[in-house]
């Protein structure tokens, strides 16, 4: 499940109509949503509140396996419609499988140039007092750029800051990236064949980096092909990316073989060392029907109108072992449970948590 804060991000970036997936670093989004999911661990808290439709604070309190926790805060120059977390619309706050395709809302063409949409946020984390912060702005339709910084002052050292430029117009996206910590400069690129509503798309990026402090550089490159849903065949996705540099390369298949499950496979091989992963994955989506009552008759509405109350996830790799997580919602409240486990241990649970939020 989506922190607040990273969920308040995406309703930003929907709201004024940039499409996060169509950049090099999404690439692989849909086999990473079903393998890579993170699972709480020990027991958190996270309680948000909703003053005005621009400003938003957070708390988080985790108390296993160690007492810690953090305040943020967060301000939009664009009203987001953020909702509670009783009448949220789960599907939305969840890491999931999911078909985005950009369409630019009425809204996000009148915002005038002269004043840009941005969104600030911050947040201090205790004990300890590092800090995080990040600013994204939109200059244009098709331009936006971020900065973010990360602060911790037992280490002594300089702030990080992380900067990202980037363009798109749909057809391809470009980023351009600096890191001050180690002076790392990176160009991305993707560029899409046909055009969204086809049945099947191919899509090409690369990424090329040189760090200006070590001298070195590296790249790695991408394949992608995605088809849409349509009457007679399920949406499937196949995905190849390699880093010649250190001889690392990965290949993915994703189906979505029924409106509630999803299956993923993903291969890793090193070149070098002939190390190598097989990972297999699922979610399965529980819905809640929605009721209209009319004349004392309750009626369920179509399957198209019915809303994703619950998710369920499992992955198992040779690597990373076993992970489980059920997210769903109980009367007000957002609910997470997980637990990561290798079964070749004599002790097999590694991680067990359980992740609650609620924000009105």
């Amino acid at each position: 499940m989506y922190d607040f804060m990273e969920y308040c991000l995406k309703r930003f970036y929907r709201s004024s109509g940039w499409n996060e997936e169509n950049q090099y670093s999404n690439l692989c989004s849909w086999s990473r949503a079903l393998l890579d999911f993170y699972t709480p661990r020990g027991l958190s808290l996270v309680i948000s509140k909703l003053p005005t439709p621009h400003f938003k604070p957070s708390y988080t309190l985790t108390a296993l396996p160690t007492l810690n926790g953090s305040l943020g805060y967060l301000y939009t120059s664009r009203e987001l419609d953020i909702g509670t977390s009783a009448t949220v619309d789960f599907q939305d706050l969840v890491d999931r499988f999911r078909i985005v395709v950009r369409e630019p809302s009425k809204e996000e063409n009148k915002t005038p140039s002269s004043n840009p949409d941005y969104l600030l946020y911050g947040r201090m984390f205790f004990p300890g007092a590092r800090m995080e912060a990040m600013y994204v702005r939109r200059l244009s339709r098709n331009v936006q750029y971020l900065v973010t910084a990360v602060n911790s002052p037992k280490t002594y050292a300089a702030p990080q800051i992380a900067m990202q430029l980037q363009y798109d117009i749909g057809k391809w996206c470009s980023e351009c990236s600096f890191t001050s910590d180690d002076g790392l400069l990176g160009l991305r690129a993707l560029y899409n064949f046909g055009t969204p509503s086809s049945i099947g798309q191919w899509s090409i990026g690369t990424e090329v980096y040189y760090g200006i402090l070590d001298k070195s550089g590296g790249m790695s490159t991408g394949l992608r092909y995605r088809t849409q849903p349509t009457s007679n065949a399920p949406p499937i996705s196949f995905t190849y990316t390699l880093n010649p540099i250190v001889g690392h390369m990965s290949t993915s298949y994703v189906a979505k073989v029924s409106e509630e499950l999803a299956l993923c496979s993903r291969y890793d091989f090193s070149i070098y060392s002939y190390e190598s992963d097989l990972a297999f994955g699922f979610e399965y989506r529980t819905k809640k029907p929605t009721m209209e009552v009319e004349n004392g008759v309750v009626t369920l509405t179509a399957d198209r109108t019915e809303k994703l109350e619950g998710l369920i996830k499992a992955r198992w790799g040779f690597a990373k072992g076993l992970a489980l997580m059920w997210e769903g919602r109980f009367k007000k409240t957002l609910f997470s449970i997980g637990l990561t486990a290798d079964l070749k241990s004599t002790s097999p649970i590694k991680t067990i948590g359980v992740e609650i939020q609620y924000f009105a």
